[in-house]
């Protein structure tokens, strides 16, 4: 089995998670793409995330009638931090004999040296990564041929965005799914209106 894992905070989910995780499904031909919402990520300050819990439940409704998509709760059951090389290691527990892709963004990817046992990880998958605004993808000197490229449309979009049109009451309609759009509006999340 080809398993296409795509971790990140998923604070919220948005609708380029969407486009970049059908697109390495379909040019990479994987059989799933596992989405993996991040539980004490060691780059991010977990006090500031949305609780893990509503995270999930978001990505759970984003991913609700694709075939291909599945929702992993793995890092939950991690000791945190919980290192992206913990996660894989855990998956292939899971998962034995799958060939694994790491779907990472290519903001990620610059700071992939810094990241616990970068080594390690390239031994055990091959990564796809998607260009942010400009196309291009600076690779840390570890990488060469390890990468290969997303072919998907360009978009300047990133959960932060959204949490701060959220915040400003602006609309973000089409840029998460109306589920997810509910699910925001019914627990009052990113904003500082309180039931």
């Amino acid at each position: 089995m080809k398993l296409g894992i795509f971790g990140g905070s998923f604070d919220p989910p948005h609708i380029a998670h969407s486009i970049i995780a059908e697109a390495a499904h379909s040019q990479f031909g994987l059989d799933r793409v596992l989405w993996v919402p991040a539980y004490a990520p060691p780059h991010k300050n977990s006090h500031g995330l949305t609780p893990y819990e509503s995270r999930m439940d978001m990505v759970l409704a984003a991913t609700n009638g694709h075939p291909s998509f599945r929702v992993s709760d793995v890092e939950r059951t991690l000791i945190a931090p919980t290192y992206t090389i913990r996660m894989l290691n855990a998956l292939q527990g899971q998962y034995s004999g799958a060939e694994m892709f790491l779907i990472l963004g290519g903001d990620s990817l610059e700071e992939f040296d810094t990241w616990e046992r970068p080594e390690l990880i390239i031994q055990c998958t091959q990564i796809l990564v998607y260009p942010r605004t400009g196309g291009q993808v600076d690779l840390p000197d570890c990488l060469g041929e390890h990468v290969k490229v997303i072919n998907a449309p360009l978009m300047d979009l990133s959960s932060e965005h959204i949490r701060h049109r959220i915040l400003k009451k602006e609309s973000v309609r089409y840029l998460v799914r109306e589920c997810v759009w509910n699910y925001i509006y019914e627990h009052r999340l990113y904003t500082s209106d309180k039931k």
